[in-house]
């Protein structure tokens, strides 16, 4: 899963820029929690595990870059 996909398929009905990233935060947390719950393999869960992890370091680390891509 790329960041660029996630932003794109996101939608959020608030316009407020700081509840814009928190939604956006818990729906990347949810797409990750998601792939996590349909597969069985214990390899591929902690993959997912790790993988969301650093997404979601990445993001907070990058939260204005990630606000400005999310309101155009």
């Amino acid at each position: 899963m790329e960041l660029d996909d996630l932003i794109n398929k996101f939608e959020s009905k608030t316009k407020n820029k700081k509840d814009l990233f928190k939604e956006f935060c818990a729906y990347c947390w949810y797409v990750f929690d998601k792939e996590i719950k349909s597969t069985k393999s214990e390899k591929m869960i902690n993959r997912y595990n790790t993988m969301r992890q650093k997404m979601i370091s990445y993001i907070v680390a990058n939260e204005k870059g990630i606000t400005i891509q999310l309101t155009k």
